[in-house]
C-alpha cells in the first residue's frame, strides 16, 4: 500500500514538472510571452521551473525560438523520475528504461496537446474572457492551422479540432507500437 501511494505521488510530481517545463518550452517556441498573456499563471510556471531552467541557461544556449534549457529540464526530470520509479517498482534500472524515457516525454507532450485542444473546444462553446480566448487561440494555432488549410469549415462548422484530436490519437498509437517494438528488440 505504501508503495502504491509513493508511486502515485511520484508519478504526479513527475507529470506536473515535465508538463510545466514542456509548456514553458512550447510558449517560447511559438513566441508567446507568458508574462503578458497569462498574469499570475506565468508566475506559477516560472517559480516552479526556474530552479532547473536558469542554471541550465548558463550552459545551454537559448536561440530565438528553441529553449534548450526548458527542453533539457523536462528530459532530466523525466529521466530522474523514471530512475526513482524503476527503483521503487523493481529495485533496479536498465538501458531499456532509459530508452523508454524519450517515448514518455513525447507521450507527455501529446497528452498536453490533447488536453489543450479539449479545453479549447469546450471553451469555444461558451463566452469566455477575451484574454483567455486569445491565449487558447495562440496555443492551439500551430496545430489547427495546418488542419484548417486541408479541411476548411463545413457549413460554418469548424471540425479541425476533431481531426487534430484524431490525428493525435493516431500518433499516440504509432508511438506506443514503436515503443513496444524498440524495447522488445533490445
Amino acid at each position: 500500500m505504501l508503495t502504491q501511494i509513493s508511486l502515485l505521488l511520484l508519478k504526479t510530481a513527475i507529470s506536473l514538472w515535465v508538463g510545466l517545463f514542456l509548456f514553458r518550452w512550447y510558449c517560447l517556441l511559438i513566441r508567446l510571452n507568458l508574462s503578458q498573456s497569462m498574469g499570475q499563471f506565468s508566475q506559477f510556471v516560472y517559480r516552479l521551473t526556474d530552479w532547473c531552467v536558469l542554471p541550465l541557461r548558463k550552459v545551454l544556449p537559448k536561440t530565438s525560438r528553441f529553449d534548450f534549457a526548458c527542453f533539457t529540464s523536462a528530459f532530466l526530470v523525466q529521466f530522474i523520475g523514471n530512475i526513482f520509479l524503476s527503483l521503487l517498482i523493481s529495485g533496479d534500472f536498465s538501458i531499456q528504461q532509459t530508452i523508454a524515457i524519450a517515448f514518455e516525454l513525447i507521450s507527455s507532450a501529446l497528452s498536453g496537446i490533447t488536453g489543450l485542444l479539449i479545453v479549447f473546444a469546450i471553451l469555444s462553446w461558451v463566452n469566455v474572457n477575451a484574454d483567455i480566448r486569445y491565449l487558447l487561440d495562440k496555443l492551439t494555432q500551430p496545430f489547427l492551422t495546418p488542419v484548417r488549410k486541408i479541411v476548411p469549415p463545413i457549413a460554418g462548422i469548424d471540425i479541425s479540432i476533431l481531426i487534430a484530436l484524431l490525428l493525435l490519437q493516431v500518433v499516440n498509437i504509432v508511438l506506443a507500437n514503436l515503443r513496444f517494438m524498440t524495447l522488445s528488440s533490445i
